[in-house]
């Protein structure tokens, strides 16, 4: 049986990417990292609308579903943010039903067979945002609902002072790799600017965190993060 996230605080540490984090300033990624070159991004791209409503923003949920026909396995319903709930957030994991990503009772499910729910802030894929840096953002959460179902091949217990930095650097991680391996058609390059400025500040905290106190995981950290597309990798099937 599913159960509920470690200290109750994944909905805000793993299921988010604060808008409000400060950017880093342009430049290559850290030494040994996947983002190092830069991206040459694809021919624009158009998806399907919300049936019948004429919005102008991508159904999130087909969008999804154009690379990840699975994603039903790990997510349950893709729905947006309350207008209070959604101030500084691009996207957060959540259990089924839950609307706020701030309560702790919010938390998503972990284990084998865990489903959640992903809450969208409409503001953070709207305006000029392309349908390919949508397409990043739900990937993002893809991948941390996989992680916490237990399909990924990142360990699901590390210290609690390193876990939303290593997690998330491993998810941005994984978005600029696939990024960079047109995984995003139309994805602009200010848009990849972003996603690896991202990538970027999670990977310098942990390096903080880690470099001196503790080596040895450090160096195990830093050593998974090259590879970002063998995150998904695993050998042990949903039930």
């Amino acid at each position: 049986m599913a159960s509920v996230g470690a200290a109750g605080v994944l909905a805000s540490t793993l299921g988010a990417a604060l808008l409000s984090s400060g950017a880093l300033a342009a430049g290559p990624g850290p030494v040994g990292s996947p983002i190092a070159a830069p991206v040459t991004p694809a021919a624009s791209t158009s998806g399907p609308v919300a049936p019948g409503s004429g919005d102008p923003i991508l159904d999130p949920g087909r969008l999804l579903a154009t690379i990840h026909p699975d994603y039903a396995l790990y997510i349950g319903r893709v729905r947006p943010l309350g207008q209070d709930e959604g101030m500084g957030l691009y996207m957060a994991l959540v259990r089924p039903g839950a609307t706020d990503p701030a309560r702790r009772d919010s938390a998503p499910f972990t284990g084998p067979g865990s489903r959640n729910d992903i809450l969208y802030n409409v503001a953070s894929i709207a305006g000029d945002r392309s349908p390919a840096w949508r397409l990043l953002l739900l990937d993002h959460e893809y991948f941390h609902a996989r992680h916490l179902a237990g399909t990924t091949s990142l360990p699901r217990s590390v210290p609690a002072a390193v876990e939303r930095h290593y997690y998330e650097a491993a998810a941005w991680g994984f978005n600029v790799g696939e990024a960079r391996a047109g995984r995003y058609p139309g994805l602009r390059p200010r848009e990849f600017r972003e996603a690896l400025d991202r990538y970027g500040e999670h990977y310098a905290a942990l390096k903080s965190l880690l470099q001196e106190r503790d080596s040895g995981l450090w160096e195990a950290c830093a050593k998974m993060l090259q590879a970002p597309a063998a995150l998904l990798t695993t050998s042990r099937p949903p039930r």
